[in-house]
């Protein structure tokens, strides 16, 4: 027998956690970054659904629906914040106005097991999007 026998079972015992370590490691910046995205178009789309309503009653409706179903369309279950600012309904019609949401999600990690690891990341996104100069209040 050699004396390197036993050194392959000493390595994967030593090499075997730290391949799954970064295996877990990557699952959570993976989750982070697709949850990030997803806020991130749910914030893009409620604003532009905000802004191409006609009143701020209407667009304040729009873009928390707009929102929920983006969130839920796109896998991500959570019960997100929306907040918008709807001011710029306040301009006269045809004066350039602008709408903002802000939607902020907690993404769960708990479902990965990871130990040491946090079981929730909160992400906020804001947009911003044009109110239609020459809506009408019909």
């Amino acid at each position: 027998m050699t004396e390197d026998a036993g050194n392959a079972v000493v390595e994967t015992a030593i090499l075997a956690p730290l391949f799954i370590l970064l295996l877990a490691g990557l699952l959570v910046v993976m989750r982070a970054a697709h949850g990030s995205a997803v806020v991130a178009q749910a914030a893009a789309d409620a604003a532009r659904q905000a802004s191409i309503a006609r009143t701020a009653d209407q667009a304040q409706a729009a873009a928390r629906s707009s929102a929920m179903s983006t969130l839920h369309d796109r896998g991500l279950h959570c019960a997100p914040t929306v907040r918008l600012d709807l001011s710029g309904f306040n301009r006269p019609v045809g004066q350039p106005a602008t709408v903002s949401v802000r939607v902020t999600c907690v993404i769960q990690l708990s479902d990965l097991a990871l130990p040491s690891m946090p079981g929730s990341r909160t992400v906020t996104k804001s947009h911003r999007s044009p109110i239609d100069p020459y809506r009408t209040t019909r």
